[in-house]
């Protein structure tokens, strides 16, 4: 054996060896170099990226979900949490105002997402695609009372940005959802 030989022979072994020898990456041990969970359903939320995070973001719950059954459940009760407290918000400005198409948002609109949201979180175990369904049209109510308010020429900021929240967080839910299995 030549001395080039042998120098390359000694050069392999030491690689194998030096390969062997490294501990293998393991899944918990691996930092999470793709992004993560809420990133992820805002890339696909249509209406504002920055305001989906600004949203999700904000609850600790969503923060802490470890897939997307966690995440699109912890979507939901934010939603239910949001959208009752949004109910109360156009309930008290309609009992101020006396405006037809805010006690109209503030009741059925309203109801019908709170319906939506709460039905969505409870088929969530048996019934994924109703769940997703649920979650889809969530926000419908929202966008109803929005459309009433710019045909009557009603211009309430904080009625658009609630009305805009709550039709997002619908949406957020049903992108969590459709990720489901596919974590």
């Amino acid at each position: 054996m030549n001395s080039s030989t042998l120098c390359s022979s000694l050069l392999v072994t030491l690689c194998m060896i030096l390969i062997f020898q490294s501990p293998l990456p393991t899944k918990a041990g691996r930092s999470h170099v793709g992004p993560d969970l809420i990133d992820r359903v805002c890339n696909e939320t249509k209406e504002d990226y920055t305001l989906c995070q600004e949203v999700l973001r904000r609850d600790s719950k969503v923060v802490k979900a470890k897939n997307f059954t966690e995440l699109a459940a912890a979507i939901l009760k934010l939603g239910v949490k949001n959208a009752v407290e949004g109910q109360k918000f156009l309930k008290r400005l309609a009992k101020e105002k006396h405006v037809p198409e805010i006690e109209e948002c503030a009741t059925d609109d309203y109801d019908g997402v709170i319906r939506e949201l709460r039905n969505s979180l409870g088929e969530m175990k048996d019934d994924l695609d109703a769940a997703n369904y649920e979650a889809r049209i969530a926000g419908d109510g929202a966008d109803y009372c929005s459309k009433a308010l710019v045909d009557a020429k009603i211009d309430n900021p904080k009625i658009f940005a609630l009305n805009r929240e709550i039709s997002m967080i619908g949406f957020m839910a049903f992108n969590a959802m459709e990720k489901i299995g596919h974590e």
